[in-house]
């Protein structure tokens, strides 16, 4: 096995692309961590480590943002590097990594994409689909695997991707059901009181922009949450294998993300609407009593708007 690089170069590369100043003292300390990241990654491959003089680069761009010179030690060894490496030398089209990943990470991706549709045609266009998103790109850019940051475990992040391509390929009919002509949330016939019967005609419009915008507020990995649960129907048992997480753990975090959600929104409408304190928490109420509906028709909207954003900085942390 070759042996891995020595650190000073190693070092060298690393700072030629941290945007940072770090003192002697801080330099000298990074020269130990990147000669163990790459010790770590050169026993990770018999055949010796493909690429791995240009990694360097690459792990400064994949340290969180707001990470100061003196954290830079422990940012470093907190990243899954063996994983990032891998990602890496995908991208750039290394053979003998593009065989890896198949075999470690696209191979075994079945029984997450079989809890869509477990049909082996199925499967197979979904595994496809996850090759051409990772590896290939659009043209516009490059492969989606440049996503992954190494803030968590690869075969995490791939198996989200998988699930999602497996959930987009039958979204759509579901989207046509959930997004109607209806209205989103009328208030209900009992629904009394002068200043409730005056936003009839508004309510829609403000409760759009009060939803839309508490929607926008949350964290991205709070939005893909509600939208893997309500818009796509996974389970909280299903949630929790996909998230590595216990299903307990799984249920709080919807049960947080909603309520996030419906605080949000109250005070989107508090901004907008001048009405007493009794319409407005019957107001609430109603919105409250229909929060899974809305949930599901705004996402619907959202991702009908736009292509589904990537999970990779989301759910790789």
């Amino acid at each position: 096995m070759p042996s891995p690089p020595e650190p000073a170069p190693a070092v060298e590369r690393f700072l030629a692309a941290w945007l940072g100043d770090p003192s002697p003292a801080q330099r000298e300390a990074l020269g130990p961590v990147l000669r163990g990241i790459a010790e770590t990654i050169a026993a990770a491959w018999r055949e010796g480590p493909p690429l791995l003089d240009e990694l360097w680069p690459e792990l400064a761009r994949c340290v969180p943002e707001g990470t100061s010179d003196a954290e830079l030690p422990e940012a470093l060894a907190r990243l899954h590097a063996v994983e990032l490496h891998l990602a890496f030398a995908c991208r750039r089209e290394h053979p003998g990594a593009l065989a890896r990943f198949e075999r470690e990470h696209v191979a075994s991706l079945g029984p997450a994409v079989g809890r869509v549709d477990s049909s082996p045609a199925f499967v197979d266009e979904v595994k496809q689909r996850v090759r051409t998103k990772l590896l290939v790109g659009d043209g516009e850019g490059p492969p989606k695997i440049a996503h992954y940051t190494g803030q968590g475990e690869l075969r995490t992040w791939v198996r989200v991707v998988a699930v999602r391509e497996a959930l987009s390929s039958v979204r759509a009919e579901r989207r046509r059901a959930l997004v109607s002509d209806e209205p989103l949330m009328a208030l209900e016939a009992s629904a009394t009181g002068p200043e409730l019967g005056a936003l009839k005609e508004q309510y829609r419009e403000h409760f759009s922009l009060a939803f839309r915008e508490a929607l926008h507020e949350l964290e991205p990995a709070q939005r893909n949450l509600l939208r893997l649960h309500y818009l796509h129907g996974l389970s909280i048992d299903e949630l929790g294998r996909l998230l590595d997480v216990h299903r307990s753990s799984a249920a709080r975090r919807i049960v947080k993300t909603r309520q996030d959600l419906l605080s949000r929104t109250r005070r989107g409408l508090l901004a907008r609407l001048e009405i007493g304190r009794q319409d407005f928490d019957q107001l609430m109420g109603l919105i409250a009593s229909r929060l899974d509906l809305s949930i599901e028709r705004f996402l619907a909207e959202r991702d009908g708007a736009s292509a589904v954003g990537s999970l990779s900085r989301e759910h790789s942390r």
